[in-house]
């Protein structure tokens, strides 16, 4: 896609305000991601989520339903080519302890391609200032290319690094123990999912928490889907629920 100098010039005018509106972050941030896929599309999933959130409870579903699908494709699409560019290895996850709870996550063993990810979300966000679902998609990437363990992994630092946070999200982190548990079940480890999913507490979120429902395969409502759109229990175009054999 060819763009006008002026548009791209725009958009990073846009991105150098120190308070940008919404509607306008993401249209320059879509703007960029023609011209650095990889660097922009996590960023336009993180404004399409903020915009979301700041919509009246009047906003259109289909609007919000397509925003949101929006961020999880762009989230999903730059998971996937990191994974495919960045075949690293790591780890096997900690195991899970008697009571159900988590070990420290799996420590790197050398540059690998959650390093990035990791890092990044180490450093920011220590308040819970907003929508971040890269790990999540990372690991649905990951378990796509059959490799579990790693995608398993990056869930367990995800539920982390929600733990960490100053104000936890019960939403967000019960969305995040759902998918980890999903993998457990699906590597026949059905004993260690059950006690991994007794500490979900199921809450209320924000809409954004959308995004992550639509990574994880989480069934939306009737009246939040679109006839044709997405496959049955993924809200993510070609997000198919079969991994590829484990590696």
């Amino acid at each position: 896609m060819l763009l006008d100098p002026g548009m791209v010039t725009w958009a990073r005018v846009v991105l150098l305000q120190d308070k940008p509106r919404r509607y306008e972050l993401v249209q320059a941030y879509r703007i960029m991601t023609t011209v650095r896929p990889q660097v922009y599309r996590p960023r336009l999933a993180r404004a399409l989520g903020d915009l979301v959130d700041g919509f009246t409870a009047a906003a259109p579903a289909d609007a919000v339903e397509e925003l949101l699908t929006e961020a999880a494709s762009n989230l999903l699409t730059w998971a996937r080519e990191l994974v495919r560019a960045s075949p690293g290895t790591m780890t096997e996850p900690g195991a899970l302890t008697e009571a159900g709870a988590l070990t420290e996550p799996g420590a790197l063993t050398e540059v690998d391609v959650l390093t990035e990810v990791v890092t990044r979300q180490r450093r920011r966000r220590a308040a819970d200032d907003g929508p971040d679902w890269d790990l999540l998609a990372v690991a649905v990437a990951l378990e796509e290319a059959g490799r579990a363990g790693a995608a398993l992994t990056a869930v367990q630092e995800l539920i982390a690094v929600e733990r960490r946070r100053r104000q936890v999200r019960r939403g967000r982190l019960a969305i995040a123990i759902a998918h980890a548990a999903g993998i457990l079940e699906r590597r026949e480890r059905s004993y260690d999912a059950a006690a991994l999913r007794a500490q979900a507490e199921p809450a209320a979120g924000p809409r954004s928490n959308g995004i992550a429902e639509r990574l994880a395969g989480i069934p939306q409502p009737a009246a939040a889907r679109k006839p044709g759109r997405g496959v049955p229990g993924r809200g993510v175009p070609g997000n198919s629920r079969t991994p590829a054999p484990s590696r």
